[in-house]
């Protein structure tokens, strides 16, 4: 791959509860790789492991590069889910089976048991694309319309500024603001939201620096605070930011987002909750698809129906060559 795997952290808040009876061995019918071959249809190379603060799989097939992130959780479980291939945890280098299912892929059991369950948070193209499709010609068709080819899919949990794409490289350690949400290194100290004297805590999720969301030093139930000081750690190129993930209530809401590359910029645009679509037509990885924007704004059209068009958020806009994307102005 090109490209690095830009770093992300995100807490897995899926809760799975282990069956009482145990799977029957693999080895009982036939081996494990005759059993992967029929089921899980997907092979790939684990490229790289991120395991602070949650554990995050680069995978590589042939033509695609996911970024999964392990969310299965046994009924008795010390820290964050991590996913094994047979009776080991994934390691770089692995080969790896595995099926999809929507935004899920699944693994076969880890000595018996239920499947490891994985979210597939992006899915990218391989090989960029050298080439671009012609701009598609017609009367419908708005002045400023580009074309371009979809590069990436995937979700975050509504309130971020985006995916972690593998394009997007990571950076040296900064402040946080909003427009660069950042995992903290360190212990921060803050004034819990609910009010009291400040708490020193752990951070278990990137912040914007507006609050922080972590476990106190001294022990106890989570908290959300307000930082006293400025809050500097690592860029995570459109992980949570602070206090939009918690460890109790409800879950995240996660949606869907494109990655969008033409022939000068890359966009990064965000969908709903269900798949994004043009009319009635899902969008997908590796189609032909022209864009034409309007402020925060991206008009999609399909070149086959030029009729049709669809607005999306624009999440960010990235000079293709750029190490970073910018927010919209």
């Amino acid at each position: 791959m090109p490209h690095p795997l830009a770093r992300i952290s995100a807490r897995g808040l899926a809760a799975l509860i282990v069956l009482c009876c145990a799977l029957p061995s693999l080895a009982d019918d036939k081996s494990a790789t005759e059993y992967s071959a029929a089921k899980y249809k997907e092979t790939g190379t684990v490229l790289s492991v991120t395991s602070k603060h949650g554990h995050f799989y680069q995978v590589a097939t042939d033509s695609r590069v996911y970024l999964l992130m392990c969310v299965k959780v046994k009924s008795i479980q010390l820290g964050m889910p991590e996913c094994k291939v047979g009776d080991k945890p994934i390691a770089v280098g692995d080969s790896v089976h595995f099926r999809l299912d929507k935004d899920w892929a699944y693994m076969p059991p880890a000595s018996g048991g239920d499947e490891e369950k994985l979210r597939i948070l992006t899915t990218e193209l391989k090989d960029l694309p050298k080439d671009l499709p012609a701009t598609p010609a017609g009367k419908n068709l708005k002045p400023g319309t580009e074309s371009g080819v979809v590069i990436g899919t995937g979700v975050h949990v509504h309130g971020q500024h985006g995916a972690g794409w593998s394009t997007t490289p990571a950076s040296a350690p900064t402040t946080a603001s909003v427009a660069g949400p950042v995992m903290p290194t360190a212990p921060v100290t803050a004034v819990p939201v609910t009010g009291g004297p400040p708490v020193v805590v752990v951070p278990t999720a990137p912040t914007t620096g507006g609050v922080v969301t972590g476990i106190p030093v001294t022990g106890g139930a989570p908290v959300t605070a307000i930082p006293t000081a400025p809050v500097t750690g690592i860029p995570v190129a459109g992980a949570p930011a602070g206090g939009t993930v918690m460890l109790g209530g409800s879950a995240p809401q996660w949606v869907h987002v494109l990655r969008i590359q033409t022939a000068a910029k890359i966009y990064q645009l965000e969908c709903s909750t269900k798949p994004c679509v043009v009319g009635v037509r899902e969008i997908q990885l590796g189609d032909a698809i022209a864009v034409r924007t309007e402020k925060n704004s991206a008009y999609l059209i399909f070149p086959q129906n030029l009729s049709e068009e669809q607005k999306y958020k624009i999440l960010s806009v990235t000079p293709v060559g750029a190490e970073s994307d910018s927010k919209p102005k």
